[in-house]
């Protein structure tokens, strides 16, 4: 990491001292830090700010680590986690199993396992960022399994609306003709689509959507906004 990553960092820990600590080293990596002195308030500023990077000690008034990253992996299995633990506290790290840990470090936190952690967690972001395209509003889509998700729920489409979806996401600033979406269908899917039939699948998945999310325009065709 030789030079700031975009993202925005959340560190909880209760401690005055090692807070500050974390603070001016996680600064030196990233753009945006922000930090919280319980579970309590990390959880209320991870709403707030839906962070990339969520660093938690175990041990904290309100509501503890694991229990602030259960919380968060309710709704959310994008944003990544790393974990702070004393050796007294492993046993609590079986509880851990499901929540998709990025890492966990025991303390005292040697600077560079503490590295090797922030890069693998931004490591872990960039493979996301490439498979995951973010659309207009609170939409988006996810490559890997052709859905579209809404406020990280998945919009239930025919397998030929994905298979849509997934070829103006494939180009999401070019204009897509009709003709041109017919021999996608079928140069990708081996699908042979008629204009109209492809007009009507548009038809039908435009009432599942916003009207804004899908961009017709005249004389050359269809869009994804962005």
């Amino acid at each position: 990491m030789n030079q700031k990553k975009g993202y925005t960092v959340l560190f909880a820990e209760d401690e005055e001292i090692i807070r500050k600590a974390y603070l001016n080293f996680l600064s030196y990596y990233f753009e945006n830090v922000i930090v919280a002195e319980d579970g309590k308030e990390a959880f209320e500023l991870y709403k707030k700010y839906n962070p990339d990077l969520v660093i938690t000690d175990i041990v904290m008034p309100k509501i503890d680590g694991l229990t602030l990253i259960k919380m968060i992996r309710q709704n959310d299995d994008i944003t990544r986690t790393i974990l702070l633990t004393a050796y007294s506290e492993q046993e609590q790290l079986l509880k851990a199993t499901e929540l998709n840990i990025t890492k966990y470090l025991i303390k005292p936190v040697r600077k560079q396992a503490f590295k090797e952690a922030l890069d693998r967690a931004i490591s872990q972001l960039e493979k996301i960022n490439d498979s995951i395209l973010s659309l207009i509003g609170n939409f988006s889509f996810h490559k890997k399994d052709q859905l579209l998700m809404y406020n990280g729920e998945p919009i239930p489409l025919s397998r030929n609306e994905q298979l849509f979806i997934y070829i103006l996401t494939s180009e999401p600033t070019c204009f897509f003709p009709i003709a041109k979406i017919s021999e996608q269908f079928y140069l990708r899917y081996n699908k042979d689509l008629s204009n109209d039939a492809i007009k009507s699948l548009i038809k039908r998945l435009k009432k599942k959507l916003p009207d804004k999310l899908i961009e017709n325009r005249f004389g050359m065709g269809y869009r994804i906004l962005k």
